[in-house]
């Protein structure tokens, strides 16, 4: 079975939960500009470990931690471009490893995380589209070379960049799914709106429409308002809380994990057909999850 045939099922599949702010409450330094590149090579241990809680909490698919493995990153770090391959095809190979240690029953998929060249939450920073074109080409090439099962283009902050992802992860031939950062229901966070930016990257060819890093109000508004436009499956994976930009990253003490559960039965009927959690989430919310 391929990737592809798994999504022409009626099934319901799990994604994992995040790895960075997942190595951040277990101790371990994910400080800019490499964030969780850095424990690629101090901690691998740690990166596997995290993967396998991950599937045997029952995940379907395992999120490789290669968000900031791009060339930029690593040069503003003083390292190379091949110190960024390296550490993609690692990255990779830790997730393989990972899921041979597990022994799961089921299939486990490996989606090959391609993150914003600049900040998330600052996409006034965004390259422009030839340079991000050509910057995530590369990234793309790495991903499909160390054998991921599809390309997860995650946390888009504006239409042109994810356009230009999207076209670079798509001429690899691998399935590919586009995923945005939301500053409310009908808009990404720069300003574009998210319905034009579905359709156009519908045309372009992609597999999955996602919406990640954005709390799950804001999710729950776009569906109740957009879902019928979108006949893509659907895959979303929320926040513990949201950023504001005047007091930083704000937890939700009332979305536990019984209660992003709830929340997460109401989206199926919208649509929804892949599920998992994004910054201060963690094994017990996939494990809800599933």
């Amino acid at each position: 079975m391929t990737f592809i045939d798994q999504l022409q099922s009626s099934e319901i599949l799990i994604l994992d939960g995040p790895m960075g702010t997942e190595l951040h409450r277990r101790g371990i330094n994910i400080s800019l500009p490499l964030w969780s590149a850095s424990a690629i090579w101090e901690c691998p241990e740690i990166i596997r470990e995290i993967h396998e809680d991950y599937i045997d909490a029952g995940a379907d698919i395992i999120t490789t931690n290669t968000f900031r493995t791009d060339a930029r990153t690593f040069r503003k770090a003083g390292l190379s471009e091949e110190d960024a391959r390296n550490a993609t095809f690692k990255a990779v190979e830790l997730a393989r490893k990972a899921i041979s240690r597990a022994s799961p029953d089921r299939k486990i998929w490996i989606a090959g995380s391609l993150s914003p060249l600049e900040d998330c939450y600052h996409p006034e920073l965004s390259p422009d589209f030839k340079t991000a074109y050509l910057e995530h080409k590369l990234k793309t090439s790495w991903l499909l070379q160390a054998g991921v099962d599809f390309i997860l283009i995650e946390t888009m902050n504006t239409f042109d960049e994810a356009l230009a992802a999207t076209r670079a992860a798509l001429e690899t031939g691998l399935p590919t799914a586009a995923s945005f950062i939301l500053k409310d229901k009908s808009h990404i966070l720069n300003g574009d709106k998210i319905i034009t930016a579905y359709e156009q990257l519908k045309l372009e060819g992609i597999e999955i429409f996602s919406i990640n890093c954005t709390h799950h109000s804001v999710v729950t508004e776009l569906l109740n308002i957009h879902a019928d436009k979108i006949d893509l499956p659907i895959m979303v994976y929320v926040n513990a809380g949201f950023f504001d930009f005047q007091k930083g990253w704000q937890g939700d003490p009332v979305f536990t994990p019984e209660r992003y559960a709830s929340i997460a039965r109401t989206w199926i009927d919208r649509g929804v057909r892949i599920i998992g959690g994004c910054c201060g989430t963690g094994p017990e919310f996939i494990s809800h999850l599933r």
